[in-house]
């Protein structure tokens, strides 16, 4: 009897995830910004759902502009603050008070 196991998925159903994952972010951007984050939120866990179910990365960019807290996409000026201060930039969900702190490139900076 063949063993079934979570072995690597074909490229052409992790294709298919990885644009579902896509549409989803830019669906929850569009719902949050209109206001309904309850929808928002949804849509961010589905597609974290499918990216774990098809083993395939969501793009760190995606990662970035999600709460881990409450799941609600952090867009500046509505659902999130964003600060600069001693070299980081610190992100604050409005939703939940999460606090995320990223370094900033000092390279990019004295150019």
């Amino acid at each position: 009897m063949q063993r079934r196991g979570r072995g690597r998925k074909k490229p052409l159903i992790r294709n298919a995830a990885r644009s579902r994952i896509d549409t989803l972010y830019d669906l929850s951007i569009t719902k949050a910004k209109e206001g309904d984050l309850k929808l928002a939120r949804e849509y961010l866990a589905l597609a974290r759902k499918i990216s774990m179910r098809y083993t395939v990365r969501i793009p760190g960019h995606m990662k970035r502009m999600t709460c881990k807290g409450c799941m609600s996409p952090l867009i500046p000026g509505v659902t999130s603050r964003i600060r600069f201060r001693n070299g980081k930039e610190t992100i604050t969900c409005l939703e939940c008070g999460k606090i995320k702190r990223y370094e900033l490139d000092r390279e990019n900076d004295e150019e």
